[in-house]
């Protein structure tokens, strides 16, 4: 079987539990955990409803709790924590930065707004960036061949404070992974502590390219549509049905 590696820069860090990356499934955020499948009339503003699905209503009792597309995203991938304690801070009135980590060993340099925030005015959830720190990061990435990493924010965990850019790596030809960060405090320090939720990683194999093809819609892929729709209409919970059509794909490969 093929790995992704993470390659610890700095003996001892891949001995501690909390520094360890981890399979993304372990940081699945509270607030979805804590989330019914479904809501109680009490809990209802409007009383019972119904949701459109394709050319079925659903009942508006359902939660994105039983939306496939959330736990699926969670499972994907691996998240690597902060590896030490670290503290980020921007006066934007001043304009001075500082950084300071638990130990002089870890270290962040900077973007300066001239390399990037002059030409966007980044944002994530609404919370605008004010500037932008790079984290010399003591893991690296191998991948095989014809293997890369999608980089991504610890987006569900709605983290008002800081927010890793988003990106690609060759991680079977360029192996380091120093994140760029967006600093969304106000004029006083942050702190990411160890063990942090920092950043998502999801390998995925380059091949060939899909093309782009835009049609209006044929009685074929109404047919295939309509099939669907029924399909999943006749599961106490829509997303049962598509577990179901998950495992009988896999099992055909």
């Amino acid at each position: 079987m093929s790995n992704i590696e993470f390659i610890s820069m700095m003996p001892g860090l891949q001995e501690i539990q909390q520094c360890k990356p981890k399979p993304s499934k372990q940081f699945v955020p509270q607030w979805f955990k804590d989330t019914p499948n479904m809501l109680d009339q009490s809990h209802m503003l409007n009383g019972p409803g119904s949701a459109q699905i394709g050319s079925i209503n659903f009942p508006s009792s359902f939660t994105v709790k039983i939306c496939p597309s959330f736990p699926d995203f969670f499972s994907q991938g691996y998240v690597l924590p902060m590896w030490c304690d670290t503290e980020l801070g921007f006066n934007d009135k001043t304009q001075e930065f500082l950084w300071k980590t638990s130990n002089e060993s870890f270290a962040w340099s900077i973007h300066t707004n001239n390399q990037f925030l002059k030409w966007a005015d980044a944002s994530l959830h609404g919370d605008k960036a004010k500037f932008v720190f790079k984290a010399e990061c003591p893991w690296r990435i191998i991948t095989p061949k014809g293997w890369s990493v999608l980089q991504l924010p610890m987006f569900y965990h709605y983290n008002k404070n800081f927010s890793v850019l988003p990106g690609i790596i060759d991680t079977d030809i360029h192996h380091e992974i120093n994140q760029q960060v967006l600093y969304h405090g106000g004029n006083e320090k942050i702190t990411i502590n160890r063990g942090d939720p920092f950043v998502h990683y999801i390998p995925f194999e380059r091949k060939s390219k899909l093309g782009l093809e835009i049609r209006e819609l044929t009685d074929i892929d109404r047919k295939r549509f309509q099939k669907n729709d029924i399909n999943i209409a006749t599961k106490f919970v829509p997303n049962g049905l598509y577990r179901l059509m998950q495992r009988e794909r896999d099992k055909k490969k």
